[in-house]
């Protein structure tokens, strides 16, 4: 089980043995709430801003194994408290680390790559039904072009990782080039954008698209965190300072998720110049007001929360689901044989 302080003025100690949770009663009525769990029940222990925990709760989780994580407070994790002992954490990290120094890598950040072109292939053949002959003729060409990308990106080998993985950003945006465009010209004609740009956006799409994107990053990074992976530890993107590369790897197949939000939104005319402003600092381009924001939050978390997909028999919401898949990434990662050059690295 999970202790997620996140009241303002949760406490987090230990009596008779066992970690006690104090949940005030803010209104000034006294009702506070008192739970109590066993050490062995706790797997991780989140603190938001606001809330304390004793060093006795501490030590008690630590003697457990149990995740010790740290959140700002929009729920972003921002460090991990560790025991001095080995753990599945650490053995998590030590695997992802010598994974990285295998064309394995790239082989599992391929997959998520083709994943993302899949989805956008899918999603480009639901569009299909509602449209008129012109546009189910334009959509037709944008599925075979991106199949064969898709095919080609799926039979492309890995042997030389530094080389393989241009080819792969190539195929991935060129296959992103066609997407792109082809939801453009469905869209309602005032509302078009001319390609795809970053921070700052050039027009309300991007603006809106970019906006998503960046809720995403976060919901990523905290289910990462959450099944004991680390965040800067990539397989294609870049290693650098302070850089993300894991979950800039790992977002590409839920970006579905954002750019169906998104497409609904501007499909239905929900969106409009009045939910923008220019950018800060000179700069060309357009951001959202606090408006727009809202807009976009409220219907990618009310897609996450409500909308389901099956696995393994079993319906779950696309936020559970993303979760899910995270944990069995790590216990991928915990599953995985290094090559006979990297023996050493592990022991016997």
């Amino acid at each position: 089980m999970q202790i997620y302080l996140q009241t303002f003025g949760a406490r987090l100690r230990v009596k008779d043995g066992l970690f006690e949770v104090i949940v005030p009663d803010l209104s000034g009525s006294n009702h506070h709430v008192t739970e109590q769990f066993a050490g062995h029940q706790v797997k991780s222990v989140l603190l938001q801003p606001g809330s304390s925990v004793s060093a006795d709760a501490l030590l008690l989780a630590l003697e457990h194994g149990a995740d010790i994580i740290v959140l700002d407070a929009f729920g972003n994790p921002r460090g991990r408290l560790l025991s001095n002992r080995p753990n599945s954490t650490l053995a998590i990290w030590k695997k992802q680390l010598a994974i990285s120094l295998t064309p394995d890598a790239l082989r599992i950040a391929k997959g998520w790559v083709e994943d993302k072109i899949r989805e956008r292939l899918l999603f480009l053949q639901k569009l299909k039904r509602y449209r008129d002959a012109g546009k189910q003729a334009l959509i037709a060409k944008a599925e075979t072009e991106t199949a064969d990308l898709l095919a080609r990106l799926s039979a492309l080998p890995i042997r030389q990782p530094a080389k393989d993985a241009e080819q792969i950003r190539g195929i991935e945006g060129h296959a992103g080039q066609i997407y792109y465009n082809t939801l453009n010209a469905l869209l309602p004609e005032e509302l078009r954008f001319s390609g795809r740009s970053q921070q700052p956006a050039q027009d309300l799409f991007n603006a809106f698209l970019n906006y998503g994107y960046g809720i995403l990053y976060n919901l990523v990074e905290k289910a990462l965190v959450l099944a004991g992976l680390h965040p800067h530890i990539g397989w294609m993107h870049y290693d650098g300072y302070q850089r993300k590369s894991l979950v800039f790897d790992y977002i590409e197949p839920w970006r579905i998720w954002v750019e169906k939000t998104v497409f609904a939104l501007f499909a239905a005319k929900k969106i409009s110049g009045q939910h923008v402003r220019p950018a800060p600092k000179g700069k060309t381009g357009l951001w959202l007001n606090d408006t727009g924001c809202r807009i976009i939050a409220d219907a990618f978390l009310h897609r996450l929360r409500h909308q389901k997909t099956e696995y393994e028999g079993r319906l779950f919401s696309l936020e559970q689901f993303l979760s899910d898949e995270a944990r069995r990434l790590a216990a991928l990662v915990l599953r995985w044989s290094p090559p006979p050059a990297l023996l050493p690295l592990f022991g016997d």
